[in-house]
Formats: C-alpha cells, structure tokens, sequence
C-alpha cells in the first residue's frame, strides 16, 4: 500500500479558513491514511508529505467575486501557479507546492482542493456553503482513497498542532 497522507490547511478558530481540519475531522475512521492538519506554512507542509506516494492537501481559499462552497480541483502544477496568499497566511499553499518542487519534494501524486470561503474572521464554525462543501470533499476523497479502516499511525503525530494548542 503506498504512503497516503490528507492533509488538511486552516485553523478553525477562523471561521471558513477551518474548512481543510474540518475535512480532516470528517474523514476519521473512514480511509487508509495518514491524516494531518496544518496551519500551512510551507516548511511545515513539504516536511508532512514527505516521504508520501500519495497527497490530498484540502484549504479554503478566498475568491474574487466569492462563490462560498465552490471546489476547485487542482494538480500540482496549477497549484503552484497559485502563488498569492489566499488566506491570511503569509505564504500560500502554491508557494509550498513550488518549493516543493524546487527542491525535490513533492509526492508522486498530489491533488489540491480548495473550497471558497467568505468568512474569514474570527471564531468558530463554517459557513453554511463552506460547510456543504466539506461535506462533498470529504466524499470525494473517501471515495478516490477507499473506505479501508485508518491504518495504525505510521507517522509520529495525527495532527502537527492538537486542538487545544492551536491559536488564530
């Protein structure tokens, strides 16, 4: 079985930027692989793929004229196209894609989905769009990965920050 890891971009605490967790969350118990949350930085991002046959990173991106719950399915190359930061991280996820590519890493097959968000500001909880959207990602990658039980954690942590660690 190759290497799988989902990983999911965002921070909860920031309304529809907690879409890629919220992914994460609905996908426990339901698929063989690793899964992982991040708050996208990209160092912290290649050092999770690494080592991956296989990488769904999931992260809510911001649109001009919004449409809250459109899925944008990319491939590597379109991903790192996207070098704007589309969220309020300082770097986006297209800069983590070209360094990884830059430098080597970057998993055989890589897929990115971006949900558009609308609400980025501070508390909890998905916008009714976002949060129909998380439901049809987690689907689609449920399906594509298989519905096999999670493996036993073959990487050091599920998550890179534990929930009541994780600040906006």
């Amino acid at each position: 079985m190759p290497a799988t890891i989902v990983i999911g971009v965002g921070n909860d605490l920031r309304r529809d930027d907690g879409a890629g967790p919220a992914v994460i969350e609905a996908l426990r118990g339901r698929v063989r692989a690793t899964l992982a949350v991040t708050d996208g930085e990209p160092a912290r991002l290649i050092a999770l793929w690494a080592g991956a046959d296989r990488a769904v990173v999931v992260d809510a991106v911001r649109a001009d004229p919004p449409r809250p719950g459109r899925i944008h399915d990319l491939g590597v190359r379109t991903a790192a196209l996207a070098r704007r930061p589309v969220t309020g991280h300082a770097l986006g996820l297209g800069d983590a894609v070209a360094l990884g590519l830059a430098v080597g890493q970057v998993p055989v097959r890589l897929r990115v989905l971006a949900i558009e968000g609308i609400d980025f500001g501070f508390g909890p909880g998905l916008t009714p769009h976002v949060a129909e959207a998380v439901t049809v990602v987690a689907d689609r990658i449920a399906a594509s990965l298989g519905r096999d039980p999670v493996r036993p954690a073959g990487r050091p942590s599920d998550h890179l920050f534990p929930k009541e660690d994780r600040s906006p």
